[in-house]
């Protein structure tokens, strides 16, 4: 009668161990990390509702975005095909650019980098 007890544990272990692993298969790790591909605000101009936005890799300037909020117009000087799959599409920077110049006009903000770096330490 100890045996059946025994054999019984055992293979209520087995079960257990066996979902226990199985649940943990659909868990996984993401590891992020940076392709050194910037994008940053130039210039933040409040009055006349113009943002320009850039983006560079290895201190070169690709793409230049100039987003006029007030006229609802983009201009968009180089391109980001050089860098293949290191950075997004042009139409994702394009759509970034845009939002975050209606951003930053419709919260008057004029220094985005001040504004992200006391974001930062708010937390």
């Amino acid at each position: 009668m100890a045996i059946n007890i025994v054999l019984i544990i055992i293979a209520v272990l087995v079960i257990c161990i066996y979902f226990s692993i199985k649940s943990r298969s659909n868990i996984g790790t993401a590891l992020y990390r940076s392709t050194g591909v910037k994008h940053e605000f130039h210039q933040v101009d409040l009055e006349k509702q113009q943002v320009v936005g850039v983006v560079t890799y290895q201190n070169h300037t690709y793409m230049t975005v100039l987003v006029d909020v007030k006229m609802d117009t983009v201009q968009v000087e180089g391109s980001v095909d050089e860098l293949g799959d290191l950075a997004m599409d042009k139409d994702s920077y394009i759509d970034m650019f845009k939002h975050q110049a209606k951003f930053f006009i419709d919260n008057d903000i004029a220094n985005p980098k001040e504004y992200y770096e006391k974001l930062s330490t708010m937390r």
